[in-house]
Parts: C-alpha cells; sequence; structure tokens
C-alpha cells in the first residue's frame, strides 16, 4: 500500500497530533495535509431564529448568531494553517490547507482517497459533529477505501506492532504493511490470528511477507471479540494494533469497540 499523503483534520490546532502526523510524513515521504471542517449542520442551525448558546468563559446564555460563527471558524482556520505552515517548513515536508463544508463522514470520505492516512484524535475538537469518533474512522475507511490512524493526542506511534489476522485473502495486504512498518522501525511483529490456528502461517506466501519484519510471533486462537483483542494487545504491550475492515470477520461494533477501548494507536485499512 503506497501512502501518498498525511491528512490531518478538525476544527482546532492539536500539537501533538501534528507532530504525529508529521513523523509519519517523513517516514513514507508524503504529503502533510490539514482538511478544516465546517460541518454545515453547524451552520444551518446557527441560522435558526431561536438558536442560543452557552458560553464556555461566562456560562451565561447568548444568541447563537452565524456570523459569529463564522468568524470563529476563521480564525480557528488561520490558526491552524500557520501552525501546520510552520511545523512543515520546520520539518522540510510538502503540506497543504483546504477548508472543507459540509457533513463531516461525507465530506471526508469525498476528500480522501485510497492513497492518503487519515489520522482522527480521541481528543481533538469536534464542535458540531454528533457522531462518535469510533464510528467516523470505519466510515472513512469503508467509504474511501483510505486508511485511518486513530490515536490519543501526543500518543507516539511504536513498535512493537500487532495485526488482527484473520485468515481471509483480504488479511493479507494488512499483514504485509505491517510487516513493512514493523522493518522500517523497526521492531517485533505480533500476529493475533482469529481462531484461524497456525496452519495457514505455513503457507509460503505468508512466510514470506513475516520475513519482513526483524523478528515476529504468532499468537493463535484468539476469539473475534474486541475484550479479547484488546486483552492480548494490553499483554503484549503493542504501540499499534492494525487489522482490515473489508471483509473483516469483526462486526462494526467490535471495530469500535476496540477503538474506544485501546491503550495504543489503533490503524484502520481497507
Amino acid at each position: 500500500m503506497r501512502i501518498e499523503r498525511i491528512v490531518l483534520f478538525g476544527q482546532g490546532f492539536s500539537e501533538g497530533g501534528a507532530e504525529a502526523a508529521a513523523e509519519l510524513a517523513a517516514r513514507f515521504e508524503a504529503k502533510l495535509a490539514y482538511l478544516f471542517l465546517e460541518d454545515i449542520n453547524l451552520l444551518r442551525l446557527a441560522e435558526l431564529p431561536f438558536a442560543s448558546e452557552i458560553g464556555i468563559d461566562t456560562a451565561c446564555w447568548r444568541n447563537f448568531e452565524l456570523s459569529d460563527l463564522e468568524r470563529s471558524l476563521r480564525t480557528l482556520a488561520s490558526h491552524a494553517e500557520e501552525s501546520l505552515s510552520s511545523l512543515a517548513q520546520r520539518l522540510h515536508i510538502p503540506w497543504s490547507f483546504q477548508v472543507l463544508r459540509g457533513i463531516p463522514s461525507q465530506a471526508l470520505s469525498e476528500a480522501a482517497c485510497s492513497t492518503d492516512l487519515v489520522l482522527l484524535l480521541r481528543s481533538q475538537p469536534r464542535v458540531g459533529i454528533p457522531t462518535r469518533a469510533e464510528t467516523l474512522a470505519r466510515e472513512i475507511v469503508s467509504r474511501s477505501g483510505a486508511a485511518v490512524l486513530y490515536l490519543s493526542d501526543g500518543t507516539p506511534v511504536q513498535t512493537p506492532f500487532g495485526v488482527v489476522f484473520s485468515g481471509t485473502p483480504s488479511d493479507l495486504p494488512t499483514l504485509r504493511l505491517v510487516a513493512t512498518l514493523a522493518r522500517d522501525f523497526p521492531g517485533k511483529l505480533v500476529v493475533l490470528s482469529l481462531d484461524s490456528g497456525e496452519a495457514v502461517f505455513h503457507e509460503p506466501e505468508i512466510q514470506e511477507v513475516v520475513r519482513e519484519a526483524p523478528s515476529a510471533i504468532l499468537l493463535t486462537g484468539i476469539s473475534p471479540k474486541a475484550r479479547r483483542i484488546l486483552a492480548a494487545a494490553a499483554h503484549e504491550g503493542l504501540g499499534l494494533l492494525a487489522f482490515s475492515v473489508g471483509d473483516s470477520s469483526l462486526p462494526p461494533q467490535e471495530i469500535e469497540s476496540i477503538c474506544a477501548g485501546a491503550l495504543c494507536p489503533i490503524l484502520l485499512l481497507p
């Protein structure tokens, strides 16, 4: 899988998230992009004559004015663009900045493509976005074919790297990518095999992929349940856990539970 662009999105600049994105952009020799999101539903709400809000600084009710909201969004966008420019120039990384207006999941899915890695932060500002971040991550992968890295602000991507493997052909590209990452960082590869046993790993194609990593271990017989996968990831001290969303044997609710409960960054792949 070729990553050509590392994408940040949001309504405010996250220093930790930007640093993580910049490091990955340098490793992949990719462009660093920021997609600043203006939620169309929030803008429509501000147009209603009865719309009001409670000020964070004053705890007082006030009218929710469209002009005030648009001015705040312009200020946030300007700050994000300036911060991204400064970071990219310091690290000599090509970069871009774009303002999107629309429904979050649709706008991001349309803007992302199969050569992108989209970073979603658990702690990033998400004003007006009702969709859970875990659901948003899964929807972006499913709709756009882009990969999504879901992490906490400031949490580094580090080894060992884990990959959930169900034995299906769609999991092989995921295994190959994570093995390559383990080689490049470098570090150990941990394969969490969902009820498939060891037999599948004797196949020559899979053996060749696993040999990409400096070292690898196989954990077999793991139940396709979020709590079992998370327990195995925590026991191995994983610094990244990856799995395929495409033909995964994991139901959507289990995927979202893994994203919500993981102690390490989660990499979702098509």
